[in-house]
């Protein structure tokens, strides 16, 4: 357990740790028992506040690693630098670890930072309401419990709901369709022909892997992706025994992933125009092509016509050369329509399908008012981000005091470990409640709220991202909701200050 400080602002009572349900109201309620969610437990722990609780609608902790068990399913970020800085694992297997790796991690952490207690597995957030008598937020949880706290911590995350585009004539499908998230492992694919749409990061993680044994693979390809070579390999004997007995070799290994990240992967995506690491980039793409044998007709319809990094950059050491198989095809025509018995599209044919399988990836634009947040007055989160999401340093919402996200809006990255975003966002959410106290209310002043976005918006006008293509990462009006214009240093800068004009504080009315 890790030792529990006395000095917190609103721990009083709570040093014998009560258990939290016998509390009349949380300190602090979490959303969410993925790494988000587990983070805020350890640093609540950390501040001396033991009357908290963390609820998951998943029966398992590791949240995107819970739900995505896909054959394949690995991190694209190294292992080493895809943990927490206070719960290094000397033990990661992979330089690339698998989903089960990391959802095992996970549990782990759990158990090792004294959280178990603190979490409700099989238990989600229908509603969060704040009460304008009390000054205290009302969540209603799925099983029709109410619960009462001082501050809600949205740690839900953005790759959780499952994008499911309807499809005509789905409906008439005969045969067993899923998304990639909410796979059917209890489906034998072996000698089954087998659909795949979508071919983004589930499906190159995917293909692969099922093509060794299904009769065929068909994957529907609507966009070409960039990818480069992941070089994954186990670690070897002598360099786990380092990172387990040599404390220094492993922190500097993962200072050195933080610099990479930073110094090679963040220039691709900080501006459209050339560089170093845009070159090289481009010139692993080219090698990985070639080393594939794919044919010049496949060469082709797998080259993107536009920026390198504008949408995700993929990482595959054999999606490329897994097309080359005599059992997969890639298929560019539209899809015209879903038949009874397989997939027909635009050029008349039809091709045969006796499973599908969606990976068309998740709902990132609508996860937070999913939730239904109802703040002072009877204003909605969905109200206030009619126009688009906005949320000061990504963590919370003018007008709605006391409310925190961890992933927020423009917390996204595509160069760095969101493992690491998530750690500092935890500083600023930690420094807020520290300073509302027992009974204040915190919350951004709109004027500082507005002119983060606008600085934020106008540094991502001048990345690659604000070019032509279409990607999830921007809304159809090109307004860009999901991502962070700068790097992994900047954001652990300013996530350790709090600049106590930017906030209004004010105390509860009882």
């Amino acid at each position: 357990m890790i030792p529990v400080r006395q000095d917190s602002p609103i721990l009083r009572q709570n040093t014998a740790m009560t258990p939290p349900e016998k509390q009349d109201v949380l300190d602090a309620l979490v959303i969410g028992a993925g790494f988000s969610g587990i983070c805020m437990g350890k640093r609540l722990l950390d501040a001396g506040i033991t009357n908290f609780r963390i609820y998951d609608r998943a029966q398992k902790v590791g949240g995107t690693w819970y739900w995505n068990s896909y054959p394949g399913a690995a991190c694209d970020v190294m292992s080493h630098f895809y943990c927490f800085s206070f719960a290094p694992n000397p033990d990661w297997p992979r330089k690339y670890s698998p989903w089960n790796e990391i959802q095992a991690y996970s549990e782990r952490c759990v158990d090792s930072l004294g959280l178990r207690p603190y979490i409700e597995l099989g238990t989600g957030v229908e509603l969060s309401r704040f009460d304008d008598q009390s000054g205290l937020w009302e969540v209603t949880l799925t099983s029709g419990d109410q619960v009462r706290a001082r501050h809600v911590i949205d740690g839900s995350g953005a790759l959780h709901v499952p994008l499911t585009p309807y499809i005509k004539g789905a409906e008439t499908f005969e045969g067993e369709h899923w998304h990639s998230s909410l796979w059917r492992h209890d489906v034998d694919l072996a000698g089954k022909n087998i659909a795949v749409i979508g071919s983004a990061a589930s499906a190159v993680q995917i293909v692969p892997e099922i093509a060794k044994s299904a009769a065929r693979v068909s994957l529907f390809q609507r966009t070409a992706n960039y990818l480069i070579p992941r070089h994954d390999r186990a670690y070897t004997a002598f360099e786990k025994w380092c990172f387990r007995h040599v404390p220094l070799y492993g922190k500097l290994y993962r200072l050195f992933l933080f610099l990479r990240y930073d110094w090679l992967a963040y220039p691709i995506v900080r501006t459209p125009t050339e560089n170093f690491a845009r070159r090289y980039a481009m010139r692993q793409f080219r090698g990985l092509l070639k080393k594939s044998g794919a044919d010049p007709a496949l060469i082709e319809k797998l080259t993107p016509d536009y920026p390198i990094g504008c949408k995700r950059v993929l990482i595959s050491d054999e999606f490329f050369s897994s097309l080359t198989r005599e059992n997969v095809s890639l298929i560019t025509e539209g899809i015209e329509r879903i038949t009874p018995r397989g997939v027909k599209t635009a050029d008349g044919r039809e091709h045969a399908a006796d499973v599908l399988v969606y990976a068309t990836g998740f709902d990132t634009q609508g996860h937070h008012t999913d939730e239904r947040v109802i703040g002072p007055n009877g204003h909605s989160l969905a109200e206030a981000w009619a126009d688009a999401p906005i949320a000061y340093e990504g963590t919370m919402v003018a007008g709605f005091p006391n409310y925190h996200f961890v992933t927020g809006p423009n917390t996204g990255v595509g160069s760095t470990s969101i493992i690491f975003m998530i750690e500092q966002a935890a500083n600023l959410i930690m420094n807020c409640i520290k300073a509302a106290g027992d009974d204040g209310l915190i919350a951004p002043t709109e004027e500082a709220m507005l002119a983060y976005d606008a600085e934020i918006q106008a540094a991502l006008a001048t990345t690659v991202w604000a070019t032509s293509c279409r990607s999830w990462y921007k809304r159809e009006d090109g307004h860009i909701t999901i991502l962070y214009p700068y790097n992994a240093q900047t954001y652990r800068k300013r996530h350790l200050k709090f600049n106590r004009d930017h906030f209004e504080i004010r105390q509860r009315l009882t």
